[in-house]
């Protein structure tokens, strides 16, 4: 739209522009304020000479000309008049803040690209919150170290935290990440964290469904999840998360590819999952939902933020959630309680306290193993097969191994504190601390499997476990920006001790001598598959017979971290370039209490660097490459095949990224291509030898490989303001390149001539030699669209849908290429918005797995059915 300014031709304006440019250069911008309206109006005091610092800008640094005019001018009319207003085109908006103790004006237009005036003249003295208005509350932002949400438009992200620890720029980062927005995922109405993770490419569900939870998923065919010592990998605000969880308290959900133990630690090399939960907002607002779906399962959640006095901000979020009874047996509920606090007392320090309780009990929970197993011979054949992972036919979708008595009860507590401060322009420190206490509960009569592929009769076993994972955090990192005209450098410098306790006891009923051994012993009724009249889901076995196969059992670590890293920036930040490094200090130690059995100490440190390097070719394109290293240490003594006995060395993972980056069209075009190649070593395997008496031992050979690469794309796209999408695509060869450290010599042989040791030998190598990583896929696709109608008559009405495509899917790595899964989850959304008495109001029905298509998200469960969820939203 034209600028019309009173008593200036578009000639003169030229001119203005370019005297007062070369005038104003130096000078300083104080009084700018926002004045409300339709249009924006920019006052300026007549005595004082503004400075627009972005004019030392270049012109191809992306800020619209529109801008450049609308600033210049007042400029210099301020150097002329008593005062001037100026109208600003509707894409553009004005954003007084305070931060780095300057003052502030922001010009942001609808395409995300910023202008900003700093008043560099004076520092402005610290400010008491308390004498700060409301206004001034809402654009506080004091802390680095949380992510910028303010530049995110619906499904795209602009800024992560994730992939530095510190607020930063996505395109600016060298290596793949995909941040979900809180609007994608409110969308998504997820079940669990694979809801939204699947949209990251190469990511995939990785379950065992034990005591694994639901926060369990693999990343470039490498499980991010439950190991030895806890959940480690599944991060909550930067921390270690935990198991289980849903979705009540959480606001965004980031996935940063490659190993980042530079960042975090011990982490698999595929990458890392952070989910951000909510804070404490300074306006109040109250939102509450009410979902009710498929098979009578009910939600209802609450979200209430704002102030509870000039310093002091709060937030509640809180939830009930009963599941779909769909399995046969299966109940389930859960409950979610997440309050948190922030205090600012002024503009340099805040701090803030979270808290979540989550209990979830199911009776009794979904197993659904299957029960075939490989070949009894070396190598399968048509007349001996090898099933592993196929499921038995004729089983109905719905149907579940557990028994009535069965249970399972998860709970999770999580505390967690920040102070933040601002220690200068230049320096941010923040120090925090976590506890995570996550505890299973479970008694389960599932089935053990059957003894042949031949027979349908499977044995049950009716077992309880306890599982207890404690984890305290405490860490603390600064940050500092400099700007030295011809180079900028931003740093990080950090400290992290943390202590995790694993706790794990069990026992079970001993079989039944009554019922042999043959095909499987079992204390409880076998099973015959093909006849359901002998499911006998009754058992009525006491506790207090629980006494074969018992354990008792404590894993301690204690982990000491330093870590420093730097961005250079230079020709404007067109090349960035991160290197960093982190000195961590393991030690571990097992303890079995029922044998009275405490192992030495496994003390191991690393040095895990990160490399990177990103060119800004044009203000669109961006080339990018990354270097880093990953280690995860292990608890447990192997035995050599000499018998002797040594601590495991840690497993070690490495990788790099090449790729190009996009921000087209001021924003409305986005996304990332990268080639990715990760290599994981120090693979433990056990292996059957025979000694020099001739008997069969069981040792461990530390020499596995596990290699993945391929290609992954993700892109968001902003067709109208009205009409979004978000695509991804993965292409990924994950596969265990060596087993045994010789399996090229040991596959040579003639396993005809073997002893039955070097038999054994033999069949593990052939069965997982070349084999692709469990529940990973070659090819995978994701595509979801949302529309918002602004016509008048459809006014308030949105559709959305979307589809999941999984090709070629392994269950487990020797399993057959004919239980491979390809398959593909359609959903869709239909909505409508309104205000009522000055409630905002919005209604929606979602349909999941639209085709009701069968497949396995894990190799011990089923998929969902399809369902159709109906949302009634009230915001206050």
């Amino acid at each position: 739209m034209p600028l019309l300014i009173k008593g200036l031709s578009l000639t003169s304006m030229t001119t203005a522009l370019t005297v007062c440019s070369c005038v104003a250069f130096d000078c300083v911008e104080r009084n700018l304020k926002l004045v409300g309206g339709g249009k924006t109006t920019i006052n300026i005091a007549p005595d004082v000479i503004p400075y627009p610092t972005f004019l030392k800008q270049r012109k191809d640094a992306g800020i619209r000309i529109i801008g450049w005019l609308v600033i210049t001018l007042a400029v210099c009319l301020s150097m002329q008049t008593p005062a001037q207003s100026i109208s600003i085109p509707k894409d553009m908006i004005l954003q007084p803040h305070l931060y780095s103790g300057k003052q502030m004006v922001s010009f942001i237009s609808n395409k995300k690209q910023a202008i900003t005036i700093t008043d560099t003249s004076k520092t402005v003295r610290e400010k008491n919150v308390a004498d700060m208005d409301l206004q001034e509350l809402g654009n506080l932002r004091i802390s680095p170290f949380d992510v910028s949400t303010r530049l995110d438009k619906g499904y795209r992200a602009s800024n992560s935290v994730s992939g530095s620890r510190f607020d930063t720029p996505i395109r600016d980062l060298p290596f793949a990440i995909q941040a979900f927005t809180k609007s994608f995922i409110k969308d998504q109405k997820p079940v669990n964290i694979f809801d939204v993770t699947h949209y990251s490419p190469g990511v995939t569900y990785r379950s065992n469904d034990f005591n694994e939870g639901n926060a369990n998923v693999a990343i470039r065919g490498f499980a991010v999840g439950s190991l030895a010592g806890g959940n480690i990998h599944i991060l909550r605000d930067g921390f270690h998360g935990p198991s289980i969880f849903d979705f009540t308290n959480i606001s965004r959900v980031e996935v940063v590819k490659g190993p980042a133990s530079f960042l975090y630690g011990q982490v698999a090399p595929g990458g890392i999952v952070n989910i951000i939960t909510k804070n404490p907002q300074s306006t109040f607002s109250a939102v509450a939902n009410v979902n009710y779906g498929s098979y009578n399962q009910l939600r209802f959640d609450v979200d209430v933020t704002g102030p509870a006095s000039q310093t002091l901000f709060y937030r509640l979020a809180a939830s009930y959630d009963k599941d779909m009874k769909y399995w046969e047996p299966y109940d389930a509920y859960s409950r979610d309680f997440a309050p948190s606090i922030l205090w600012q007392p002024n503009d340099r320090v805040s701090f803030s306290i979270k808290y979540e309780n989550f209990l979830k009990e199911e009776t009794p929970q979904v197993m659904q193993k299957p029960g075939y197993n490989i070949q009894t011979g070396i190598i399968p054949s048509p007349s001996d097969p090898n099933l592993s992972g196929v499921d038995v036919p004729g089983l109905p979708d719905n149907w579940n191994s557990m028994s009535y008595a069965d249970f399972r009860n998860s709970t999770t507590n999580n505390l967690s504190a920040w102070i933040d401060y601002k220690a200068s322009e230049h320096w941010n420190l923040r120090i925090g601390y976590s506890h995570l206490e996550y505890k299973i509960d479970a008694l389960f009569s599932g089935n053990l499997g059957m003894a042949n592929n031949f027979t349908f009769l499977q044995g049950r076993r009716f077992r309880k476990q306890i599982y207890t994972n404690r984890d305290d955090s405490y860490e603390t990192h600064t940050t500092g920006k400099y700007n030295f005209g011809y180079m900028s450098l931003r740093l990080l410098i950090g400290a992290q001790y943390v202590k995790r306790v694993l706790d794990r006891s069990a026992g079970q009923a001993p079989n039944d001598p009554a019922l042999g051994s043959n095909p499987t012993a079992s204390p409880l009724p076998l099973w015959d598959l093909r006849n359901p009249s002998t499911w006998n889901r009754v058992v009525r076995i006491p506790l207090s017979e629980l006494v074969a196969n018992t354990s008792d059992e404590m894993v301690e670590y204690a982990d000491k971290s330093l870590y420093a890293g730097t961005t250079f920036g230079f020709f404007e930040d067109r090349l960035l370039m991160l290197a960093g490094w982190r000195l961590t200090s393991t030690e571990s130690q097992f303890t079995n209490r029922l044998s009275i059995q405490i192992q030495p100490k496994n003390k191991v440190s690393m040095i895990t660097p990160q490399y990177g390097i990103l060119y800004k070719i044009t203000n669109g394109f961006s080339l990018f490459a990354s270097y880093a290293e990953s280690f995860v240490p292990s608890t447990n003594l192997l035995t050599n095949p000499d018998e002797t006995r040594r601590v495991a060395e840690p497993t070690k993972g490495l990788g790099y990224d090449i790729g190009i980056k996009t921000d087209l069209l001021d924003g409305r075009i986005s996304g990332t291509i990268t080639y990715f190649n990760i290599l994981n070593k120090n693979i433990v395997n056990d292996l059957s030898v025979t000694n020099s008496s001739g008997s069969v031992i069981i040792s461990n050979i530390q020499s596995g490989e596990q290699r993945s690469y391929g290609i992954e794309l993700d892109a968001s796209i902003m067709a109208t303001d009205n009409w979004q999408f978000y695509l991804s695509y993965s292409y990924m060869n994950a596969r265990i390149t060596e087993f045994s450290g010789n399996d090229d010599i040991i596959l040579a042989q003639d396993p005809s001539t073997l002893n039955a040791a070097d038999k054994a030998n033999y069949k593990n190598v052939w069965r997982f030699h070349n084999a692709t990583l469990q529940m990973s896929a070659p090819h995978l696709a994701n595509i979801w669209t949302r529309y918002d109608f602004t016509e008048d008559v459809l006014l308030g009405m949105h559709i959305a849908s979307g589809a999941y495509i999984v090709y070629d899917q392994t269950l487990l790595p020797d399993s057959p290429e004919s239980s491979h899964q390809t398959y593909t989850l359609l959903s869709a959304t239909l909505g409508y918005s309104w205000e009522w008495h000055g409630l905002q109001m919005n209604i929606d029905i979602m349909g999941k797995n639209l085709a009701n298509y069968y497949y396995r998200p894990s190799q011990s469960s089923r998929c969902r059915p399809r369902e159709v969820i109906l949302t009634l939203t009230t915001k206050f």
